[in-house]
């Protein structure tokens, strides 16, 4: 330490080889009263601010969660991957249905429905049962 000066800290204020204290402003030329009112006074309210700030924050992504139903998404991912195998579904069929392959297929069965028409008799079938109520209760089982 300098006997005729006094020693300097690392805040600014210089103090002299008696105890006096010579106070000196900060670099950015604010008081430092003033930066210790700011620190005592404003950094809890600024503190008390964003506090509640994310408080709300938060609550609002409670409601959009539970708008959004967190407990069904999985259910809304079956639903879609089921929607996905069903329209795959419908294009098989639709591929099918319209193929060249199919139509001719449907031809043939007309022409061989209407040969099985032509060889059978009549449409009228005999009752093969020798008793009227016999018949009655044989339809009845089915």
């Amino acid at each position: 330490m300098r006997q005729g000066h006094g020693a300097r800290d690392g805040l600014g204020t210089a103090t002299a080889k008696g105890g006096e204290i010579f106070q000196r402003k900060a670099v950015i030329g604010l008081d430092p009263a003033a930066a210790i009112v700011f620190i005592v006074v404003g950094l809890p309210v600024a503190g008390g601010l964003a506090l509640a700030a994310f408080s709300e924050y938060l609550k609002h992504r409670r409601q959009i969660a539970t708008l959004q139903g967190t407990g069904d998404k999985r259910e809304v991912e079956q639903l879609r991957e089921r929607v996905r195998e069903l329209e795959q579904r419908v294009e098989t069929l639709e591929a099918i249905v319209t193929s060249p392959e199919f139509q001719l297929f449907r031809e043939r069965m007309r022409e061989i429905r209407a040969e099985a028409e032509k060889a059978l008799p009549s449409t009228q079938q005999p009752s093969t049962l020798p008793f009227p109520q016999d018949a009655e209760k044989q339809t009845q089982r089915l």
